[in-house]
């Protein structure tokens, strides 16, 4: 998906929680959601933190924020992983919502 922005908000990035069946699919489709296909954001938890803050795709010049759309299939995948991706994203003062 590509990100959106209106002219005054935050550019939203999203993530397709149907897509997500194993922590590999997340890092995949998180990649995607901010650099395209094949895109890069962190194949663990502590690159996705150094990403998080920045420099990997995401924007330098307004805010951005993720929305990870089905995120209740994710859960029922991965419960304490997607646990653990609130956490980093929270310890970064990046917005996540799961929808």
């Amino acid at each position: 998906m590509t990100p959106r922005a209106d002219a005054d908000g935050p550019v939203i990035l999203r993530i397709d929680g149907r897509k997500i069946k194993s922590i590999k699919d997340f890092y995949r489709e998180i990649g995607f959601a901010v650099n395209g296909p094949g895109g890069y954001f962190g194949r663990n938890l502590d690159a996705l933190a150094d990403c998080l803050r920045g420099g990997f795709g995401t924007p330098e010049d307004r805010p951005y924020e993720f929305v990870w759309e089905h995120s209740a299939q994710s859960r029922r995948r991965l419960p304490s992983f997607v646990d653990s991706v609130r956490s980093v994203f929270e310890e970064a003062g990046v917005t996540l919502t799961l929808k």
